[in-house]
């Protein structure tokens, strides 16, 4: 009341002045362009490596910027119902202020991120990175930017690989009738459609219920999801390792949220991103990603699992029943993102600079000759802003793990 009176005798400026002099904390945060805490969305939880990211990432950011940027973590993807491929939205519109996800949840959205879920299409993870850090990844990131978001480092989940409860599988006819969870996404449902299988869309946090109960018969995913969910406890006896596809995860920001802060924070939050990026999830090499795999499989081995290598021949064969799908969705996709992608990996993965080599501003890339058209949502309607700020809030889980 004191300070209302003081400011009928002071000039428009100098109350002004007098008034963020004498304001308490939150005042103080909210004239710096800071909130008191930022949602960060990833669709698990720490049992694997998107969650493990999320967690090292929070801890260092709070480190490197001393307080300033305190993140809140929302696992299983509780910011948007669980809907994991509505992730991407929640970051545009600002429900979600960041997340760590992955390209095949993003990709309804960004259709070059697509590319990385091709069947068999990349070869590697040589080849994933190849991706990311040559030109297709340069127009991901360009892309992003202009639709609000800011990506930090990008790293990778390794390869997707296929359990199931029912029997060995070694060639797309030891599929059929099987149903697989796949993401909610189209391309995922031609792909297993195709092998003879029936897919059956289903978000992630719904997995573990959905195999005890026997309402489907497995599941694709990186190992790090098999191992981290004990799926071999779950009725997962069989595993077939056929290296498709390695799937990229990223941090990103909204764009908003990323401007409002000090250049320094910025600089400090980003080698926040790399450093946890590098400690959780690092792109490997292919031999590395091998020897990884090798080495999570004959621990699965050792405690039951019966485990299916498809030979180069083996895997052929899920290749050629899947070329109509892979030519499809390359036709959707856009035959100048295709040339781009073939060229990237023909060059072969470039050396990482000193910073990480996905976080290369905007501004630093150059223009598409065919740029990307606005985001569009191939798997469902795109969530208006009433249903995604409805969904911010409702009753999300957060975790204050580490606060």
């Amino acid at each position: 009341m004191k300070r209302v009176v003081l400011c009928r005798f002071l000039l428009p400026g100098a109350c002004a002045a007098f008034l963020l002099l004498h304001a308490g904390p939150a005042s103080a945060q909210s004239a710096g362009g800071y909130k008191p805490e930022y949602s960060l969305s990833f669709v698990s939880d720490e049992r694997i490596a998107i969650g493990r990211t999320a967690k090292r990432w929070r801890e260092l950011v709070a480190e490197k910027t001393e307080g300033r940027v305190n993140i809140r973590m929302y696992p299983n993807a509780s910011l948007v119902k669980g809907e994991q491929t509505r992730e991407a939205t929640a970051v545009r519109q600002g429900v979600a202020d960041m997340a760590v996800a992955s390209a095949s949840n993003w990709s309804s959205q960004f259709r070059a991120l697509s590319i990385f879920s091709l069947p068999f299409f990349v070869p590697d993870i040589d080849g994933t990175a190849a991706l990311i850090r040559g030109d297709l990844g340069n127009l991901v990131r360009d892309n992003m930017d202009k639709a609000g978001i800011v990506t930090l480092a990008w790293g990778s989940s390794g390869y997707r690989q296929l359990s199931n409860a029912l029997r060995p599988v070694q060639a797309p006819a030891d599929l059929k009738g099987m149903r697989i969870r796949v993401i909610g996404l189209p391309l995922f449902m031609d792909f297993f459609k195709a092998l003879g299988a029936a897919p059956v869309q289903l978000n992630l946090t719904g997995v573990p219920d959905a195999l005890q109960k026997k309402a489907i018969d497995g599941q694709d995913n990186p190992l790090s999801v098999f191992t981290g969910f004990k799926f071999n406890e779950m009725g997962q006896k069989y595993l077939t390792v056929w290296n498709y596809p390695a799937e990229p995860i990223f941090i990103a920001v909204n764009k908003n949220v990323w401007n409002n802060w000090s250049r320094e924070d910025q600089q400090q939050v980003r080698a926040a991103a790399e450093q946890a990026i590098s400690e959780t999830a690092p792109i490997l090499t292919s031999q590395a990603a091998t020897q990884a795999v090798d080495e999570t499989v004959g621990q699965l081995e050792q405690a039951g699992v019966q485990v299916t290598r498809l030979t180069n021949q083996q895997r052929a064969a899920f290749k050629n029943a899947a070329s109509g799908v892979l030519q499809n969705w390359s036709e959707r996709i856009g035959q100048d993102l295709i040339t781009i992608a073939n060229a990237d990996i023909k060059r072969g993965p470039k050396l990482p600079p000193a910073s990480d080599p996905a976080a290369v501003p905007a501004s630093a890339v150059p223009a598409s000759p065919n740029p990307e058209p606005p985001p569009v949502d191939e798997a469902a309607p795109a969530a208006s802003g009433a249903e995604l700020d409805k969904a911010g809030q409702s009753t999300p889980t957060a975790t204050d793990t580490g606060r």
